[in-house]
């Protein structure tokens, strides 16, 4: 699998319906608070949404991991680990995926050189 059939495949998964993963055994619902997409969606039941599922995430990873499987990619969940990495820092380096802002905001400080006295 090349880098770029990677990128490709997390895109079309993560721009697609949004879906959550629900653990049935404790009743949790898991959610994504890291990713978002940077344009809303412009058609669809989600709509204007710039939501991204964490089970969409999950399905990107797995469908990465399988299909250096099917190949017999020797080492393959590291590979697919790294290749799910890059193809991530692609989409935003491409400005299809960001950052939440409100991520964006609890990672940084504001520093003043007001030495008012």
């Amino acid at each position: 699998m090349k880098q770029q059939d990677a990128n490709d495949l997390v895109w079309k998964i993560l721009s697609g319906m949004p879906v959550e993963v629900f653990d049935d055994d404790s009743g949790d619902i898991w959610y994504n608070d890291s990713y978002e997409l940077v344009n809303p969606r412009r058609e669809g039941d989600f709509i204007g949404s710039r939501e991204i599922g964490s089970a969409n995430l999950v399905t990107a990873l797995n469908l990465i991991h399988q299909k250096l499987l099917i190949k017999s990619t020797s080492d393959s969940t590291d590979l697919s680990m790294k290749m799910f990495n890059e193809a991530m820092f692609n989409l935003q380096e491409q400005r299809f995926i960001r950052r939440k802002p409100e991520k964006m905001r609890e990672s940084f400080k504001v520093y003043s050189s007001n030495t008012t006295t």
